[in-house]
């Protein structure tokens, strides 16, 4: 090479060592920390030393060399979680694909290190989950986290995409029967459960717990009918606001859940719609498009003494229709343990909250609604049903709703 030129970088040298050992040496890209690094390959034959360098170039020019080559598997997701995914998913979102890398992902493979991981360790990682979802939903995240580290050449091939993704069959959720379900409203009605407005609603609307938590009487329409399902009530956890974490992993505040953080914060995306009610608690959108639905007759009669009658003194500043008697919103867990003890009550046997909306769904298959009716009544994903569409459909979704559901409480 002549004097004042350099050898463009990822090009590459060769040279013998003192044993022998012929080095081929390439340059790789500068990595997240700065540092420059190199990569090696070496053979006692000259020719195979060039044939290794040729090929070891190649991959740096294809960006098939991991760019800090020592990263493992749990650095490289922490990276992927907090700088990549979290641009692209709601924070319910993001708190669960954490909690799955943190419980899952990070305990069986986390210290391997990324551009050394096998199809055998991910298998290994299948085998060492106690749950089929559990490893499912691992699977499927370290299989986006890789494709990601693929495109920005941390790993020369995605090796989740060789493995299969685990099986699972998912629990059928019985649904509550039209007789159970109306043995649990007329017990909640005859013992004053100051709920039963809730479980009526949860039964007869067939919407979603965060949906029903969140709902505020200016979207309840009695003199149309009508529920707007717009919003939920969320839970979004905060983050550590007193800096950047320590080598060891300790945070400056020296606390380690970020809610104990003096400087605390919400870290939610840009141009994301919420309205923060008490902590952690926040008005949300939901996650598939909001809608509005009819009230069924035997519901519409029971918000309408409700919102006369109960709670009129009570202290409500975020309008909530559901509330506790200081105002404060109601969480998902508490609701959750009020639903088990109405069942109690009621002489039925412990059931998922998420049943109450399967119940919804079977009522009106029952009834022979329409699919896309009851579709857009439910709110299912896999149907586009747009606000518009609703308004149209309101008094066909309310026939068919009153039809279904008008002697539940008879």
């Amino acid at each position: 090479m002549s004097p004042g030129k350099r050898r463009p970088r990822g090009d590459g040298g060769l040279f013998k060592r003192a044993d022998g050992m012929w080095i081929g040496v390439v340059e790789l890209p500068i990595g997240g920390d700065g540092k420059r690094r190199r990569k090696y390959v070496s053979s006692k034959n000259r020719n195979e030393a060039i044939r290794k360098l040729k090929q070891l170039r190649a991959d740096v020019l294809a960006n098939r060399i991991a760019v800090t080559s020592s990263a493992t598997v749990e650095q490289w997701l922490e990276r992927w979680l907090n700088d990549i995914h979290k641009r692209k998913v709601r924070p319910g979102t993001f708190a669960g694909d954490e909690r799955i890398i943190r419980l899952h992902i990070n305990p069986h493979i986390g210290r391997r290190r990324l551009d050394q991981l096998t199809p055998a360790h991910i298998r290994q990682m299948h085998d060492a989950i106690d749950s089929s979802r559990s490893a499912q939903l691992a699977h499927g995240l370290l299989q986006k986290a890789l494709k990601d580290a693929e495109r920005e050449g941390m790993v020369g091939r995605n090796v989740a995409l060789l493995v299969d993704k685990p099986g699972h069959v998912a629990e059928e959720r019985e649904p509550l029967t039209a007789e159970q379900a109306k043995q649990l409203l007329r017990s909640a009605i005859n013992t004053n459960d100051p709920w039963a407005t809730r479980w009526a609603a949860a039964l007869l609307l067939g919407a979603r717990q965060g949906e029903l938590l969140g709902l505020q009487w200016s979207r309840v329409d009695l003199e149309a009918g009508e529920v707007d399902l717009s919003m939920q009530l969320q839970v979004i956890n905060p983050v550590h606001g007193c800096g950047e974490r320590h080598s060891d992993g300790t945070w400056p505040c020296g606390r380690k859940r970020p809610g104990a953080c003096p400087k605390h914060k919400w870290d939610l995306p840009r141009g994301f719609k919420h309205e923060q009610l008490d902590g952690s608690l926040f008005l949300t959108p939901p996650k598939t498009k909001g809608r509005i639905v009819p009230i069924p007759a035997p519901l519409w009669a029971l918000l309408d003494q409700y919102q006369k009658v109960c709670h009129v003194s009570a202290k409500n500043p975020h309008d909530l229709v559901w509330h506790h008697d200081d105002g404060k919103p109601i969480d998902r867990y508490t609701d959750y343990d009020n639903w088990q003890a109405a069942l109690k009550t009621a002489g039925l046997p412990p059931a998922p909250l998420h049943v109450a909306r399967h119940t919804t769904a079977t009522l009106l298959a029952l009834a022979n609604v329409p699919e896309s009716v009851g579709m857009a009544i439910l709110g299912h994903a896999s149907v586009q049903v747009h606000r518009g569409y609703a308004h149209g459909d309101t008094a066909l979704s309310r026939t068919h709703m009153d039809r279904a559901l008008n002697e539940l409480l008879a």
